[in-house]
């Protein structure tokens, strides 16, 4: 029985040290193919032209920065799979912090050529950046994560189950107040 025990003991020891080293190793190596610059891939859902209202709400300053609200007055999308305009009633509520970084939530709903009213809640990070590479929004850093509430059993359902990042640009004119949305899913 003493033998038993130690070789039952003996085998523990392996299985843990083993497992130790096997744990050991960290996630963030150069060779853990999680960390690699392509492990995240996208796939295209469309582009919006978002029209909005010249005439900003100022709220003035509150304890987080400076309010205001710009009013969604109308637009249009289209992808390979979606297609249709923006519903005007839509707002932008911004925020700029102090240290000069601007976070929009947009919050307003598209409706498909067939007729599907789709929510949508555009949460953007916009910022200066000098230096940056953007060739849409020279000069500037504007990333977006959108989230869709599409009816269940409609064919936009899949805009349910994914999360979406985008890029958003200005398209102002003399004629109109706007703004270009590029979507991408994250598979």
């Amino acid at each position: 029985m003493n033998l038993r025990r130690i070789v039952v003991v003996g085998l523990i020891v392996i299985v843990m040290a083993v497992s130790g080293m096997i744990l050991s190793k960290p996630a963030c190596t150069q060779d853990n193919p999680l960390n690699s610059d392509n492990y995240f891939k996208t796939e295209y859902v469309y582009e919006s032209k978002v029209l909005i209202d010249r005439a900003r709400i100022s709220m003035g300053q509150s304890k987080y920065g400076g309010r205001n609200i710009v009013w969604i007055t109308g637009g249009t999308f289209k992808g390979p799979n979606i297609e249709g305009t923006v519903i005007p009633g839509g707002a932008d509520w911004q925020l700029v912090r102090p240290d000069g970084v601007t976070e929009l939530d947009a919050r307003y709903t598209l409706k498909t050529n067939d007729g599907v009213i789709i929510y949508v809640n555009n949460r953007v990070l916009s910022r200066p950046d000098p230096g940056g590479q953007d060739l849409a929004s020279p000069g500037q850093y504007r990333r977006c994560v959108l989230s869709f509430e599409a009816p269940l059993g409609s064919k936009y359902e899949w805009l349910n189950k994914f999360v979406y990042i985008g890029t958003l640009t200005s398209a102002t004119t003399d004629k109109e107040a706007a703004v270009i949305i590029r979507v991408w899913k994250l598979l």
